[in-house]
Protein backbone atom coordinates (compact mmCIF):
# COMPACT_ATOMS: atom_id res chain seq x y z
CA UNK A 1 0.00 0.00 0.00
CA UNK A 2 2.78 2.39 0.87
CA UNK A 3 4.94 1.74 -2.40
CA UNK A 4 1.48 2.28 -4.57
CA UNK A 5 0.93 5.38 -2.74
CA UNK A 6 4.67 6.46 -3.13
CA UNK A 7 4.51 5.53 -6.90
CA UNK A 8 1.04 7.35 -7.10
CA UNK A 9 3.25 10.93 -5.53
CA UNK A 10 5.99 10.66 -7.70
CA UNK A 11 3.76 10.52 -10.83
CA UNK A 12 1.41 13.61 -9.65
CA UNK A 13 4.76 15.33 -8.39
CA UNK A 14 6.34 14.64 -12.12
CA UNK A 15 3.37 15.75 -14.15
CA UNK A 16 2.53 18.70 -12.32
CA UNK A 17 5.09 20.93 -13.94
CA UNK A 18 3.78 20.01 -17.42
CA UNK A 19 0.01 20.22 -16.20
CA UNK A 20 0.65 23.83 -14.76
CA UNK A 21 2.78 25.14 -17.73
CA UNK A 22 -0.37 23.77 -20.14
CA UNK A 23 -2.92 25.52 -18.46
CA UNK A 24 -0.43 28.31 -18.45
CA UNK A 25 -0.58 28.09 -22.21
CA UNK A 26 -4.02 27.89 -22.61
CA UNK A 27 -4.86 31.25 -20.20
CA UNK A 28 -2.77 32.82 -23.02
CA UNK A 29 -5.13 32.05 -25.86
CA UNK A 30 -7.94 34.94 -26.20
CA UNK A 31 -10.89 35.70 -27.75
CA UNK A 32 -13.16 38.73 -27.88
CA UNK A 33 -15.85 40.43 -29.58
CA UNK A 34 -16.97 43.49 -29.22
CA UNK A 35 -20.41 45.69 -31.16
CA UNK A 36 -19.64 49.19 -31.48
CA UNK A 37 -22.14 51.57 -32.35
CA UNK A 38 -21.09 55.04 -34.07
CA UNK A 39 -23.36 57.98 -35.39
CA UNK A 40 -21.23 58.07 -38.81
CA UNK A 41 -18.13 55.58 -40.28
CA UNK A 42 -14.78 57.55 -40.07
CA UNK A 43 -12.01 56.26 -41.34
CA UNK A 44 -8.63 58.80 -42.35
CA UNK A 45 -10.44 62.12 -43.15
CA UNK A 46 -13.38 60.41 -44.59
CA UNK A 47 -17.14 59.49 -43.86
CA UNK A 48 -18.14 56.61 -45.14
CA UNK A 49 -22.10 55.83 -45.10
CA UNK A 50 -24.68 58.46 -44.28
CA UNK A 51 -26.02 57.29 -41.00
CA UNK A 52 -25.07 55.21 -38.25
CA UNK A 53 -22.64 52.19 -38.25
CA UNK A 54 -23.22 49.05 -36.36
CA UNK A 55 -19.37 47.61 -35.99
CA UNK A 56 -18.98 44.12 -34.64
CA UNK A 57 -15.93 42.54 -34.32
CA UNK A 58 -14.44 39.29 -33.11
CA UNK A 59 -10.56 39.13 -32.24
CA UNK A 60 -8.50 36.06 -31.32
CA UNK A 61 -4.82 36.55 -29.67
CA UNK A 62 -1.84 34.59 -28.32
CA UNK A 63 1.44 36.18 -27.06
CA UNK A 64 2.50 38.90 -29.33
CA UNK A 65 0.24 37.46 -32.30
CA UNK A 66 -3.79 38.21 -33.40
CA UNK A 67 -6.02 38.03 -35.91
CA UNK A 68 -9.35 39.18 -36.37
CA UNK A 69 -12.50 39.60 -38.38
CA UNK A 70 -14.28 43.79 -37.93
CA UNK A 71 -17.31 44.58 -39.88
CA UNK A 72 -19.41 48.06 -40.92
CA UNK A 73 -22.80 48.07 -42.09
CA UNK A 74 -24.70 51.45 -42.40
CA UNK A 75 -28.16 51.21 -41.14
CA UNK A 76 -29.43 53.30 -44.09
CA UNK A 77 -27.65 50.54 -46.75
CA UNK A 78 -25.40 53.63 -47.77
CA UNK A 79 -21.82 51.55 -46.59
CA UNK A 80 -20.80 47.87 -46.10
CA UNK A 81 -17.08 46.63 -44.67
CA UNK A 82 -16.03 43.30 -43.68
CA UNK A 83 -12.26 43.14 -42.87
CA UNK A 84 -9.66 40.69 -41.86
CA UNK A 85 -6.39 41.44 -39.83
CA UNK A 86 -3.66 39.73 -38.52
CA UNK A 87 -1.11 41.45 -36.26
CA UNK A 88 1.76 41.42 -34.23
CA UNK A 89 3.46 43.12 -31.73
CA UNK A 90 7.06 43.66 -30.17
CA UNK A 91 7.74 46.13 -28.04
CA UNK A 92 6.97 49.32 -29.02
CA UNK A 93 5.76 48.05 -32.52
CA UNK A 94 2.67 46.77 -33.93
CA UNK A 95 2.60 45.49 -37.66
CA UNK A 96 -0.57 44.74 -39.37
CA UNK A 97 -2.09 43.30 -42.25
CA UNK A 98 -5.44 44.72 -43.11
CA UNK A 99 -7.74 43.43 -46.15
CA UNK A 100 -10.22 45.80 -46.14
CA UNK A 101 -13.17 44.27 -48.32
CA UNK A 102 -15.79 47.26 -49.51
CA UNK A 103 -18.19 46.20 -51.81
CA UNK A 104 -20.32 48.82 -54.18
CA UNK A 105 -23.77 49.15 -52.36
CA UNK A 106 -26.47 48.56 -52.40
CA UNK A 107 -24.67 45.15 -52.40
CA UNK A 108 -26.51 43.12 -55.09
CA UNK A 109 -23.77 39.73 -54.73
CA UNK A 110 -21.32 38.81 -52.57
CA UNK A 111 -17.92 39.32 -54.28
CA UNK A 112 -15.50 38.38 -51.69
CA UNK A 113 -14.07 35.27 -53.15
CA UNK A 114 -13.04 38.11 -55.92
CA UNK A 115 -9.33 38.83 -55.61
CA UNK A 116 -8.02 39.34 -59.34
CA UNK A 117 -6.40 42.93 -59.53
CA UNK A 118 -8.69 45.45 -61.21
CA UNK A 119 -11.90 44.12 -60.00
CA UNK A 120 -11.47 43.10 -56.76
CA UNK A 121 -13.24 45.27 -53.74
CA UNK A 122 -10.30 43.89 -51.40
CA UNK A 123 -7.53 46.09 -50.24
CA UNK A 124 -4.53 44.85 -48.81
CA UNK A 125 -3.18 47.61 -46.38
CA UNK A 126 0.55 47.25 -44.50
CA UNK A 127 0.36 49.20 -41.27
CA UNK A 128 3.24 49.79 -39.37
CA UNK A 129 2.25 51.67 -35.82
CA UNK A 130 4.61 52.85 -33.06
CA UNK A 131 3.77 53.94 -28.99
CA UNK A 132 5.49 54.01 -26.63
CA UNK A 133 2.68 55.96 -23.76
CA UNK A 134 4.86 54.82 -20.70
CA UNK A 135 8.11 57.06 -22.09
CA UNK A 136 6.49 59.51 -24.05
CA UNK A 137 2.84 60.69 -25.82
CA UNK A 138 4.07 60.60 -29.23
CA UNK A 139 2.97 57.83 -31.50
CA UNK A 140 3.39 57.09 -35.48
CA UNK A 141 1.40 55.10 -38.14
CA UNK A 142 2.31 54.39 -41.51
CA UNK A 143 0.24 51.90 -44.14
CA UNK A 144 0.38 51.28 -47.20
CA UNK A 145 -1.56 49.53 -49.55
CA UNK A 146 -0.05 46.90 -51.06
CA UNK A 147 -2.42 45.01 -53.43
CA UNK A 148 -6.03 45.41 -54.75
CA UNK A 149 -8.72 47.92 -54.97
CA UNK A 150 -6.10 50.85 -55.30
CA UNK A 151 -5.86 51.49 -59.08
CA UNK A 152 -4.46 54.55 -60.87
CA UNK A 153 -6.71 55.28 -63.54
CA UNK A 154 -4.39 56.47 -65.81
CA UNK A 155 -1.84 53.51 -65.71
CA UNK A 156 -3.89 50.76 -64.70
CA UNK A 157 -1.35 50.15 -62.07
CA UNK A 158 -1.72 50.45 -57.92
CA UNK A 159 -0.66 53.70 -56.42
CA UNK A 160 0.56 51.92 -53.43
CA UNK A 161 -1.34 54.88 -51.65
CA UNK A 162 0.69 55.65 -48.34
CA UNK A 163 -0.98 57.61 -45.65
CA UNK A 164 1.34 58.94 -42.84
CA UNK A 165 -0.67 59.86 -39.30
CA UNK A 166 1.85 61.41 -36.34
CA UNK A 167 -0.16 61.34 -32.95
CA UNK A 168 -0.26 63.59 -29.60
CA UNK A 169 -1.77 61.46 -26.53
CA UNK A 170 -2.89 63.32 -23.40
CA UNK A 171 -5.32 63.17 -20.40
CA UNK A 172 -7.88 66.02 -19.92
CA UNK A 173 -11.29 66.03 -17.90
CA UNK A 174 -10.91 62.13 -16.90
CA UNK A 175 -10.94 61.56 -21.02
CA UNK A 176 -7.88 60.01 -23.12
CA UNK A 177 -7.61 62.51 -25.92
CA UNK A 178 -5.50 61.92 -29.30
CA UNK A 179 -4.54 64.64 -31.70
CA UNK A 180 -3.50 63.29 -35.16
CA UNK A 181 -2.65 65.34 -38.01
CA UNK A 182 -2.45 62.39 -41.07
CA UNK A 183 -1.41 63.29 -44.86
CA UNK A 184 -0.27 61.27 -48.02
CA UNK A 185 2.93 61.63 -49.08
CA UNK A 186 2.13 61.88 -52.92
CA UNK A 187 -0.66 60.69 -55.04
CA UNK A 188 -2.66 57.99 -54.16
CA UNK A 189 -6.21 56.70 -53.16
CA UNK A 190 -6.36 59.91 -50.61
CA UNK A 191 -5.46 62.63 -53.08
CA UNK A 192 -3.86 63.83 -56.26
CA UNK A 193 -0.27 65.44 -54.48
CA UNK A 194 1.07 65.47 -51.22
CA UNK A 195 -1.97 66.75 -48.66
CA UNK A 196 -3.08 66.80 -45.03
CA UNK A 197 -6.49 64.90 -45.23
CA UNK A 198 -7.24 63.89 -41.98
CA UNK A 199 -6.22 66.52 -38.80
CA UNK A 200 -8.55 65.89 -35.58
CA UNK A 201 -9.34 64.84 -31.84
CA UNK A 202 -10.80 62.16 -30.17
CA UNK A 203 -11.80 62.19 -26.85
CA UNK A 204 -12.58 58.16 -25.09
CA UNK A 205 -13.39 57.60 -21.69
CA UNK A 206 -15.59 54.99 -19.62
CA UNK A 207 -19.40 56.51 -19.03
CA UNK A 208 -21.07 55.16 -15.65
CA UNK A 209 -24.57 54.21 -16.79
CA UNK A 210 -25.66 52.80 -13.26
CA UNK A 211 -23.79 50.97 -10.49
CA UNK A 212 -21.94 48.28 -12.25
CA UNK A 213 -23.09 49.59 -15.69
CA UNK A 214 -20.05 50.89 -17.76
CA UNK A 215 -19.69 51.85 -21.24
CA UNK A 216 -16.51 52.85 -23.31
CA UNK A 217 -17.37 55.83 -25.09
CA UNK A 218 -15.57 58.13 -27.93
CA UNK A 219 -16.14 61.59 -29.49
CA UNK A 220 -14.56 62.04 -32.92
CA UNK A 221 -13.89 65.20 -34.70
CA UNK A 222 -12.01 65.64 -38.12
CA UNK A 223 -10.97 67.97 -40.52
CA UNK A 224 -10.00 67.08 -44.38
CA UNK A 225 -7.91 70.21 -45.49
CA UNK A 226 -7.42 68.61 -48.54
CA UNK A 227 -11.57 67.87 -48.95
CA UNK A 228 -12.40 71.09 -47.21
CA UNK A 229 -14.36 69.18 -44.90
CA UNK A 230 -15.55 68.43 -41.49
CA UNK A 231 -16.52 65.43 -40.03
CA UNK A 232 -18.45 64.63 -36.35
CA UNK A 233 -18.91 61.08 -35.11
CA UNK A 234 -20.18 59.58 -31.62
CA UNK A 235 -19.71 56.00 -30.17
CA UNK A 236 -20.14 53.75 -27.57
CA UNK A 237 -18.83 50.06 -27.14
CA UNK A 238 -21.29 47.20 -25.91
Amino acid sequence: MYKRLTRYLLVILTAAPFLLSAQDSLRRHKLDASFDIYTHHLWRGAANGTSVSLQPSVEYSYGNFSAGVWGAWSIDGSYTELDLYAAYSRGSFNVTLYDYFCPVNPVKEFEFFEIRQGTTRHTFDLNVAYARPEKHPFGLLVATMIYGDDINPETGENYFSTYIEPSFHFRLLKSDMKLVSGFTPVKSYYADRFAFVNTGLSASRIVKLARKVNIPAILKLAYNPYADKFHFSFGITL
